[in-house]
């Protein structure tokens, strides 16, 4: 039952918003009473941080595992991009609401916590790469941004249809973010 609601919450806060969507909508979506979701979550705050943290959790999975120790630090970048566009094209909307959700004020110490491991790897991998010359010597948040911020767009017009979130664009999109950021 913890699934469900998991499952038709996510659809529903990203379609409408955690403020736009009441818990009973979510039980609706789920095919359960109210009072159901008040036994796995105490309140709507509880629930949209759990589904937060397993998705970010997910996303870590798919976008945070160690590259090759032998790898440069182009290819590196390339691992991380394309473990992002990896876990975007399996959730697509679960991307949207990680995307959505990361910086809302309900959101605990704890999920908060969870996004910031990809702040931490993204100051490492700046710091690595200026000390090898090879990435400009930017604030390692310019990177995060960078890089969310143009998976963001296509996502956006992958979903509105007008683009296809495929290999081929992927691939533009990481060269031209290692262009912005190379020395």
């Amino acid at each position: 039952m913890r699934t469900r609601i998991l499952d038709a919450a996510l659809k529903l806060f990203e379609d409408k918003g955690f403020d736009g969507t009441a818990v009973p909508e979510i039980a609706r979506r789920a095919g359960i009473a109210t009072g159901s979701i008040y036994r796995h979550f105490p309140s709507k705050d509880a629930l949209v941080n759990a589904l937060y943290r397993e998705w970010k959790l997910r996303y870590s999975e798919t976008v945070l595992t160690p590259p090759p120790e032998s790898a440069t630090p182009r290819e590196v970048f390339g691992h991380y991009w394309r473990g992002m566009a990896a876990f975007a094209q399996r959730h697509p909307i679960a991307a949207r609401f990680l995307d959505l959700h990361h910086h809302r004020a309900y959101l605990d110490k704890e999920s908060k916590t969870a996004e910031r491991k990809t702040h931490d790897l993204a100051a490492q991998f700046v710091a690595q790469g200026v000390a090898a010359g090879v990435v400009r010597p930017i604030d390692p948040m310019l990177l995060v941004a960078l890089m969310t911020g143009a998976m963001r767009g296509l996502i956006q017009f992958a979903g509105d249809g007008e683009l296809v979130l495929d290999q081929a664009t992927t691939a533009a999109a990481e060269d031209c973010i290692w262009n912005a950021i190379k020395a």
